[in-house]
């Protein structure tokens, strides 16, 4: 996969980096970091230009992440509440008010989320879909999301541009960044989880 990707900047340019870009977004399993870092050796090489290579891969986040905000309104928050009154969000014991909570959370502080998440690896593209589940305004999340793909894509690109030949190097320290990530998120899981049970084995107790 990562050989295809390659080839095809080297084949179609900014065209190549935007597509690719798109489809990560939709498809989270391709690599953006192995786009956006060949990206900048590319620009060492004076094949690309920086900024343009960056506009491209932003253009391309903002168009997957319409996709994916898309499918959070097709799944809206009242689906969601229906489901912890009887669904299967109450058979697994969650409580409406938990619920209802956490969507109000999210409601508040949605906007530094989708700006500050498009730069962690794993929540960078789903954070789109609970931005759509709350009906957060569309030019808003657009905003956000250019900004904070537009920051990621610039760090990335200029990393790749740095490194030149040795651009592949830089994968194995992101590879620590994402794991320091998966674990802050089983943990959270984990500690979420454990006090949700703790407070209904108290309920029941009373």
């Amino acid at each position: 996969m990562e050989q295809m990707m390659t080839s095809a900047i080297e084949s179609y340019g900014y065209f190549a980096v935007f597509a690719l870009i798109f489809i990560e977004n939709v498809f989270p399993p391709i690599p953006s970091e192995v786009i956006l870092l060949f990206g900048g050796f590319f620009v060492g090489t004076g094949a690309l230009g920086f900024f343009p290579t960056v506009l491209a891969a932003t253009a391309g986040s903002v168009a997957g992440a319409f996709i994916l905000y898309g499918i959070g309104k097709l799944v809206p928050a009242e689906k969601i509440y229906a489901s912890a009154e009887r669904g299967w969000m109450r058979k697994l014991g969650f409580k409406l008010q938990e619920i209802t909570m956490v969507v109000e959370k999210f409601e508040e502080k949605g906007k530094i989320l989708v700006l500050f998440g498009r730069c962690v690896p794993i929540i960078r593209s789903l954070i789109s879909i609970p931005a759509g589940m709350v009906k957060m305004h569309l030019f808003s999340f657009t905003v956000l999301t250019a900004l904070g793909s537009f920051l990621w894509n610039c760090i990335l690109t200029f990393a790749g541009l740095k490194a030149g030949e040795n651009w592949h190097s830089i994968l194995k320290y992101l590879d620590y960044y994402k794991y320091v990530i998966a674990a802050i998120l089983v943990v959270a899981g984990i500690l979420f989880l454990i006090r949700h049970f703790r407070r209904k084995r108290q309920k029941e107790g009373r």
